[in-house]
């Protein structure tokens, strides 16, 4: 129902789709199983997983998608999807486990809530395959924790002079010792190349990993802190100021300029980066 957040949480075998029919008009067999969506009146959700060979690359991509039909009544709530993806091994056969929960909030048909259609920041949406946005474009996630690249975001307008874009780091594992990583761009979100680290792009960003700055793959300079020390509810911002200078900002302490004579615009960029699992933007 519009303006009732709800959540479902499904287990999904890659490349099945399900219908389930909310509120009294969804039926469950005693095994567990959904029955037949024939019948009833009443509101059908539909969440589909497709999975497809990317054969230039060999890699596997997942696509998720959602879809709620009120019968009668026109669009206007926004389904948010947070999924996160495992694996085991069992009687020799390799499983794979994707938990993907589904929340109806208020919205006005844009995919952003009515409180969100300003100038608030929030994540652009492309990004990295391996990251899932959420919260009304303010929270990013990890969809699968063993691979600790492609989970880049960006911001979804460039920054002002003096605007800090911070993130916080809602949760971290401890596994290789690296996490984190923000910096900013000059490239548009709508048509960058999006690589699995952006630092690595030939040219335009200015990204602080580790204890550095990194751009167009080279090390700048080293910085002031070690952001593999990062732990959850630790916040890190960046801005650019109006002289051109990047500067961050680690839980509200300014860390100094990182690097001069940035042309702007510039838009904000995280990544979701090895041992980080989600993040949100408070600024």
């Amino acid at each position: 129902m519009i303006g009732r957040m709800s959540a479902l949480v499904l287990a999904l075998l890659l490349g099945s789709a399900s219908v389930i029919r909310s509120g009294a008009e969804q039926a469950v067999k005693p095994e567990g199983g959904v029955c037949s969506d024939t019948e009833g009146t009443g509101d059908v959700f539909t969440l589909s997983v497709s999975r497809k060979l990317n054969h230039s690359s060999g890699e596997w991509l997942r696509t998720f998608s959602a879809r709620k039909v009120h019968p009668g009544k026109s669009a206007g709530g926004i389904l948010e999807l947070e999924a996160s993806q495992g694996s085991v091994e069992c009687d020799g056969k390799g499983i794979m486990h994707v938990r993907v929960v589904v929340k109806e909030v208020p919205g006005n048909g844009s995919g952003v809530s009515g409180a969100d259609t300003g100038d608030r920041l929030r994540f652009h949406p492309r990004h990295g395959k391996n990251a899932i946005i959420s919260d009304n474009g303010r929270s990013v996630q990890k969809i699968d924790i063993n691979d600790p690249l492609n989970a880049v975001v960006f911001t979804h307008r460039p920054l002002k002079n003096d605007e800090l874009f911070e993130v916080r780091l809602d949760k971290r594992i401890v596994k290789q010792n690296h996490c984190f990583a923000l910096g900013v761009m000059t490239h548009s979100p709508d048509s960058v190349q999006i690589l699995p680290s952006m630092h690595t792009l030939k040219s335009g960003t200015w990204v602080f990993h580790n204890d550095a700055i990194y751009s167009a793959g080279t090390k700048l300079s080293s910085y002031v802190r070690d952001l593999n020390k990062i732990q959850d509810g630790d916040r890190l911002g960046v801005m650019r100021r109006e002289d051109g200078s990047i500067h961050f900002v680690m839980n509200g302490v300014p860390l100094g300029p990182a690097v001069p004579n940035v042309p702007e615009p510039v838009y904000g960029i995280f990544e979701v980066w090895y041992d980080a699992v989600r993040g949100t933007i408070v600024s």
